[in-house]
């Protein structure tokens, strides 16, 4: 027997009430006549005894009274149902339904999620007036849910499920099914959970926190594990560019990373590249079981702007992981700024530049350096930077550090001291000191795997640059902190890369004046330094990776009109007002795979790709030993119980339930014990009656 009011039974201690009542009056003395009639006392003794059975009865009576009040109220409830026809005590049901991408594959009797579905309805019917329940979606890793006594908007609630893009585990939601929990004062407290139970599902990152008081005894979780068929199933788990210069009419190469989930090898199955919604290329691969491939496809890019690029595969059981999503954006023109010390010094800078723009791609303007602080930098996309001296270039750091790009020359006057300011600024080696006369420096390694010298050669496998003559340089080397793209003698870099916050800066160690090199008379110069410039030009991603369900920020510095336009794939346009004074905006209702667009004042500030969770197309699924264990992990004392699919679940959850109240038939006792005891008095008052007199 269970209480579902224990604390009503300190109520007990009333029943010692009557006892001590009884016990007063056997201490009272009572003064009694003397009679002659001595041999009467005999005949009373009857009386007396009669008198006193009746006085032990009331006693007990009156304590029964008393304990089966208390019980009552503090309502005792039976795990048995053997007195009554039906459970009346009332119930908190959740129901935690696994709705994502997965759960679309199909058996004989349907879809896992249309299953799912049948078995909750069923369920649903089986409660009654009075009862709780709860909806927890799987996918629904921001939502709350709540209680209700509303069955009918459940129904339809259940009815209108589908399956989600969203991935989430099976662990965040137990943990919301628990804190309702804490609401409820209904003795009976069930989850009912419904899933294909992947493994990779199960808990996030394999963390396995103590649960012990969420999800603690007289909790009742009845599993239904759906999945009962090997599936296949091959996902396209990163899609990655690998071009870091993208100009219009030229190839963009893309690597697809896919893995085969299935436990059969499969042979000469197809992935193709589209680029802004037409297919460019295509490649067979063949994968064994679980083994993950990289496939590198390349195609042309044919308009400026936005690219949406996608690696697609062909259909399997699940559908929702056949394709990936990225994006670049192709500048129609780049504006680059040459700033020069002395401007004879960027004469060969912007020769060069004229010379290699032959599809007018790049607007290039040439100002002299202490004209910096009038000039408007976020008009650029990249800036060269030839000479410094004392100016203030705080500017130019913050234009870096905001992800744009900076080609550093030494002018042919820069002393070592000011070429020491300029690394301090922006925190890079500084130079041992500058060489000058002696034997010209030359070349010694090139880095021909950098991204800036990929398109320079027709013959990919000879790759060559002929080395000027340096006579004058400052000796620097990246001490780890950068990468020497070009070394000459002792590693001293010639023209070296460092990173600096989200954007990049190339150094050259040497001017390009003719009194320090001949590096602008070669041939490799012009070339050279426009791949520099769309190198430096290129808008760099995040390495995050956005999934479907995730919260996107959006950085609004400087592009706020009010309201924020998000486009979203399918071409669904949302509108946000914004407080003037955000410097960010963030946004949850990612559901759908592809490229949201975010756009103010007509103008787009962010595109943001969001694809499927990898975890999610896993189709290793646990067994009961596996969920066991997990529960064992968590520290649950939970009641955990499992339901095949062919089996009868309203009749396991009947049998298992806690569930007769008592209270009424304790109330019922109290009531006729309490009826007999008046009798009882009334009779024991009429004996002693007859005895004082």
């Amino acid at each position: 027997m269970t209480f579902l009011n224990p604390a009503v039974l300190f109520g007990l201690l009333a029943a010692s009430i009557p006892v001590l009542i009884h016990l007063f009056n056997l201490r009272k003395l009572k003064k009694i006549e003397f009679s002659t009639l001595i041999f009467l006392k005999e005949l009373q003794k009857n009386k007396i005894r009669k008198v006193k059975l009746k006085q032990w009865l009331l006693l007990l009576l009156r304590t029964l009274i008393i304990l089966f009040l208390v019980f009552g109220f503090a309502r005792p409830t039976l795990k048995s149902v053997f007195i009554g026809n039906s459970s009346t005590a009332k119930t908190t049901a959740v129901f935690i339904l696994d709705d994502t991408f997965s759960m679309s594959v199909v058996d004989a009797k349907g879809s896992y999620l249309n299953q799912e579905k049948e078995i909750a309805l069923r369920l649903l019917s089986q409660l009654q007036d009075g009862d709780e329940v709860a909806l927890i979606l799987v996918s629904d890793v921001n939502y709350q849910s709540a209680v209700t006594t509303d069955f009918a908007q459940l129904k339809k609630n259940i009815e209108l499920l589908s399956v989600s893009n969203i991935s989430g585990s099976l662990q965040t939601a137990l943990i919301k099914a628990a804190k309702l929990f804490d609401q409820s004062s209904n003795y009976n407290k069930e989850i009912y959970l419904l899933s294909d139970f992947q493994k990779s599902r199960i808990a996030d990152r394999n963390q396995f926190p103590n649960l012990s008081e969420a999800m603690k005894e007289g909790i009742r979780v009845y599993a239904f594990p759906l999945a009962d068929k090997e599936v296949f199933n091959v996902g396209v788990d990163k899609i990655s560019v690998n071009s870091q210069i993208f100009e219009k009419d030229k190839p963009v190469q893309v690597s697809a990373f896919i893995t085969n989930y299935a436990k059969q090898k499969i042979d000469n199955s197809v992935v193709s590249l589209f680029i802004n919604g037409e297919r460019t290329s295509q490649k067979s691969f063949s994968l064994k079981a679980n083994e993950t491939k990289e496939i590198v496809l390349e195609g042309v890019i044919k308009k400026s702007g936005y690219q949406e690029i996608s690696a697609v595969i062909e259909d399997d059981e699940i559908l929702q992981d056949n394709n990936r999503f990225t994006q670049i954006y192709v500048p129609e023109k780049i504006p680059v700024l040459i700033l020069a010390e002395e401007l004879s010094d960027a004469t060969f800078v912007q020769y060069g530049l004229q010379a290699a723009n032959t599809n007018q791609q790049l607007q290039v303007d040439v100002k002299q350096l202490n004209q910096l602080p009038s000039i408007d930098l976020q008009k650029y996309s990249s800036v060269i930077l030839v000479g410094i001296a004392g100016e203030n270039i705080s500017s130019l750091i913050q234009f870096i550090q905001a992800g744009n790009g900076l080609f550093f020359f030494p002018g042919s006057t820069t002393s070592l001291q000011n070429y020491h300011r300029f690394c301090a600024a922006f925190q890079i080696p500084k130079a041992n000191n500058l060489s000058a006369g002696g034997i010209p420096f030359r070349f010694v390694t090139v880095d021909y795997e950098h991204p800036l010298f990929s398109r320079l050669f027709e013959d990919k496998k000879k790759k060559s640059i002929e080395s000027p003559e340096i006579y004058s340089a400052f000796l620097q080397r990246t001490e780890g902190k950068g990468k020497s793209l070009i070394t000459l003698a002792n590693n001293i870099s010639f023209l070296s890369e460092f990173k600096i916050d989200k954007g990049k800066i190339f150094v050259a160690s040497t001017a390009p004046v003719l009194t320090q090199t001949n590096f602008p008379l070669k041939g490799i110069f012009a070339p050279l330094l426009y791949e520099s410039v769309l190198y430096l030009s290129s808008i760099q991603k995040d390495n995050v990776e956005n999934l479907a369900g995730d919260k996107l920020t959006v950085n609004l510095s400087g592009n706020v009109s009010g309201q924020v336009a998000i486009v979203k794939p399918g071409n669904e346009t949302e509108f946000f007002s914004l407080d003037d004074k955000a410097n960010e905006f963030q946004y949850i209702n990612t559901t759908r795979f592809g490229i949201y667009y975010f756009s103010s004042a007509n103008k787009i500030i962010q595109s943001v790709s969001v694809n499927a969770n990898p975890l999610e197309s896993k189709t290793d699924y646990a067994e009961q030993s596996d969920i066991n264990e997990y529960f064992t992990k968590i520290k649950s004392t939970a009641k955990l119980t499992f339901i095949k699919k062919d089996e009868s679940s309203e009749n396991i959850i009947k049998k298992a339930r806690f569930g007769t109240e008592l209270w009424k038939y304790f109330v019922l006792l109290a009531f006729l014990f309490a009826l007999i005891e008046m009798f009882v008095s009334k009779s024991s008052k009429k004996d002693l009656t007859s005895l004082t007199k």
